[in-house]
């Protein structure tokens, strides 16, 4: 629990510190356009957490091995962040840089993912395909994090609830190893939400910025494809719900913005939290909602390895979910 606490600290003080840096170097998100606050708001939220966790493994004694590697990976990310939401860099460099990346922690951190499980009855390989599907699978799940980071203390809520439900498979399966890093990680988000999230402030004080929703994104990733191995060895599939939302809500924008004939990637205000901000819900209103649902996939996740669910039944039944989601709004625009 020392890991927890150093790293929650540490991001809340950095976070009030490096506010008065970012308004002097002009490191601020400012109104206009399709972004809806009323006030220029520092993006040093994503740096804070990230430091904030180095230090609290640093004093564990836990940055080391793939670990150390994977942070490595993610203080590029982190640069590249800080970057892109100061200059506004294309998605065809994020998105090389990303490749790269995350080709580096697949390789030489254990995040392959070799198999899908017994999705038709039987488990199915992925063989060569292997490092090529676990690169996909990586850069869409910062996206995902990435996209759905547009009302003041939504994301940080996803990667909060989806860590805390990794945690506790780690912590059943008895991988212990795992526990420094996710400890780290919730210490800093819980750092940071009280000061980004409307639950608790009248308007955000600091946003992540894709400095923070990069790198969470790309942690969250190797979470998952360790859920897949070693000790926890649960179905692939299970992965789908721990990540609930902001992929559920990714995978429908982009299928919508395509039967429009528009790029995946192209911005809109369709997300679910526009949805329900369109609907008249509150900003407040719209986060205590998602959290509300982020917790019950994330909590159906971990019921689902408890049971020992089959693969084939994990994962039809979210894509049933997808589905049902989908149809409900496919016309909305």
């Amino acid at each position: 629990m020392q890991v927890f606490f150093v790293s929650m600290l540490v991001c809340a003080i950095l976070i009030l510190l490096l506010r008065k840096v970012a308004y002097r170097f002009d490191i601020v998100d400012r109104p206009g356009g399709r972004k809806q606050h009323e006030h220029p708001t520092p993006t040093v939220g994503g740096l804070a957490m990230f430091i904030a966790v180095l230090a609290a493994l640093i004093t564990d004694n836990a940055l080391r091995g793939n670990i150390a590697i994977l942070l490595g990976c993610a203080a590029v990310l982190v640069a590249l962040g800080v970057l892109d939401d100061k200059y506004g860099l294309s998605v065809s460099l994020r998105m090389l840089i990303q490749v790269f990346l995350v080709s580096v922690v697949i390789v030489g951190a254990e995040g392959t993912i070799t198999h899908l499980g017994a999705l038709l009855g039987r488990d199915i390989p992925l063989g060569m395909f292997a490092v090529s599907f676990s690169v996909i699978a990586f850069v869409g799940g910062i996206n995902a994090i990435n996209m759905i980071d547009g009302e003041d203390g939504v994301a940080g809520n996803m990667a909060l609830i989806t860590t805390m439900g990794v945690a506790a498979i780690f912590y059943i399966s008895g991988s212990t190893q795992l526990l420094p890093l996710s400890w780290a990680v919730l210490g800093a988000l819980i750092g940071f939400l009280p000061l980004n999230s409307r639950l608790f402030v009248k308007r955000a004080w600091v946003f992540m910025g894709d400095a923070g929703s990069m790198w969470l994104g790309l942690v969250l990733g190797w979470f998952m494809a360790q859920i897949t191995r070693g000790h926890v060895s649960a179905e692939p599939a299970l992965v789908l719900w721990l990540f609930g939302i902001p992929l559920i809500d990714t995978l429908t924008v982009m299928a919508r913005r395509l039967r429009r004939k528009c790029s995946p990637f192209a911005a809109d205000r369709t997300h679910i939290h526009h949805v329900l901000e369109h609907s008249g819900f509150s900003v407040r209103l719209t986060v205590l909602v998602l959290s509300l649902v982020q917790v019950a996939l994330v909590g159906i996740g971990v019921c689902l390895y408890l049971i020992q669910a089959p693969s084939f039944v994990v994962f039809w039944s979210f894509v049933l979910l997808v589905v049902a989601y989908y149809y409900r709004l496919r016309n909305y625009q």
